[in-house]
């Protein structure tokens, strides 16, 4: 469970960082609704690739 919770935090956090320095290198400017927008579905898109890729795994 404590894993499980390390992973989300991380991904949370870099994708948050990600997309806001992307959006302010390219863009000039950051907005919260694309920000957050799109931190969430990478957080899905990770916890959905680490979830087949653990089934993967075993068979």
């Amino acid at each position: 469970m404590t894993r499980e919770v390390l992973f989300l935090a991380s991904a949370a956090l870099g994708s948050i960082a990600m997309v806001a320095a992307y959006l302010w290198l390219f863009h000039g400017e950051v907005s919260i609704k694309e920000v957050g927008s799109t931190a969430a579905a990478m957080m899905f898109g990770a916890y959905l690739g680490r979830i087949w890729g653990r089934n993967e795994a075993h068979g």
